[in-house]
């Protein structure tokens, strides 16, 4: 008997992994300031409102990521999903070549003009 079998390849480093990553490390120091609170010792409720602190720290990270992540692909893939550089139109007044302007620093025999 023949089994058909679709290889996806692994989203290893991308926002996937990277999502649930942050949620299995949430999901542990939540299931740890439990643990801490249930079993008690000396200073639980401090150990458990640690834990908890670091959960919602590691869930603000991860969607600060993503928002980064988001705008980083948007800045590069442009509204029309166009590439950042295929744009033909260009400002009025704009040269195809880089202007060489004086150095604002005033001396420096090495780099008298900075492109801008």
């Amino acid at each position: 008997m023949a089994s058909v079998t679709l290889e996806k390849p692994l989203d290893v480093g991308g926002p996937i992994s990277r999502r649930v990553a942050a949620l299995a490390n949430a999901k542990w120091f939540r299931a740890l300031a439990w643990r801490a609170l249930r079993e008690g010792g000396p200073q639980a409720e401090l150990r458990a409102a640690n834990a908890r602190a670091a959960a919602r720290i590691i869930l603000r990270q991860a969607r600060r990521d993503a928002v980064v992540a988001r705008m980083a692909r948007e800045a590069l893939d442009g509204p029309s999903g166009a590439g950042p550089r295929s744009s033909s139109k260009t400002l009025p007044g704009a040269s195809e070549r880089p202007v060489a302007v004086p150095d604002p620093r005033g001396a420096g025999d090495d780099f008298p003009m900075i492109s801008a």
